[in-house]
């Protein structure tokens, strides 16, 4: 949407706020500004770590997509279509087509959402692998502040494969119940009167009641993710 952010002080139908960053035109500035939004910290990669990509050029132009309703897109068009921020094309190990847009470029910061999961699964990965984190062990030995109750049978593998029966619904067309406390306790949401202060951690302990035996069918919960997280940091002994 042009005019969003784009001036000071912006207008309040151009100004994004915790109420409407995650919605659409907001989310094409605020989803490669969130460190303007929310309160988040750098995590620094190892520069001796770093291997460059070997980059090859190819023309993908003649590359097309059918949509759902039978549409045939170019490229192009397909990334339009969606408000795709950035793209890159890996083959063979080589880089051959790059896209940005609406204002991304290759060095912007961009939000993760739940590729956050995957990467979580590659820390739980490596502290295995240095057998400091045993995936059998329950979580509440790591943690013991989310309590004894049903939680005492949740193990780290129950949380890494997302079959711990808690009680949550990832409904994010919602507008009430555990998710929108979520969010409050994120931070991503704003605070309504009469709400009253609860961070992450705290808001974990809340959902102690299982719907399900753990280890059953795969449930999706992205609170489990964040006591994956509070849990390896403790195995780990660092943030």
């Amino acid at each position: 949407m042009a005019g969003v952010m784009e001036c000071f002080p912006p207008s309040p139908k151009n100004l994004v706020t915790l109420a409407n960053w995650r919605t659409a035109p907001y989310s094409a500035w605020a989803f490669h500004h969130v460190r303007e939004i929310l309160p988040t910290a750098e995590i620094a990669h190892d520069p001796a770590g770093v291997r460059p990509l070997a980059r090859g050029t190819r023309d993908l132009d003649g590359v097309s997509v059918q949509t759902a309703d039978g549409r045939r897109l170019s490229q192009a068009q397909l990334l339009a279509d969606t408000d795709t921020d950035g793209l890159v094309v890996l083959h063979r190990g080589r880089v051959i087509a790059e896209h940005y847009a609406i204002g991304m470029t290759a060095r912007s910061p961009h939000i993760l959402m739940s590729v956050s999961k995957s990467m979580l699964g590659l820390l739980a990965g490596v502290a295995e692998v240095r057998k400091v984190l045993d995936p059998e062990r329950p979580v509440t030995d790591l943690v013991p502040e989310v309590g004894r109750g049903p939680y005492a049978t949740i193990s780290v593998r129950h949380l890494l494969d997302m079959r711990a029966g808690l009680h949550y619904d990832e409904n994010y067309l919602t507008t009430s119940g555990p998710i929108i406390a979520y969010r409050k306790a994120m931070g991503w949401n704003p605070m309504e009167p009469g709400d009253s202060h609860i961070d992450t951690r705290g808001f974990l302990a809340t959902l102690d009641v299982p719907t399900d035996a753990h280890g059953g069918r795969m449930n999706y919960v992205s609170p489990g993710t964040d006591l994956l997280g509070w849990a390896i940091e403790r195995a780990m002994s660092r943030r």
